[in-house]
């Protein structure tokens, strides 16, 4: 996966726990300085913040 020039301007990516993320899903992002931050366990009200602000963001 490329980010291309888009990765410069990311710093986060907040994301919640699913068994979909895998190590390789992180490792793509940690490999170009992008810090993954999963959304702490047994927190609904963290992941409902987290797709709100995936929707208020500008892309």
């Amino acid at each position: 996966m490329d980010l291309g020039d888009r990765a410069e301007s990311i710093k986060f990516l907040i994301r919640d726990r699913g068994a979909y993320f895998t190590d390789s899903f992180d490792a793509v992002f940690q490999a170009t300085g992008i810090r993954v931050v999963p959304t702490l366990p047994a927190v609904p009200r963290m992941n409902a913040i987290a797709e709100r602000l995936d929707r208020i963001m500008p892309t």
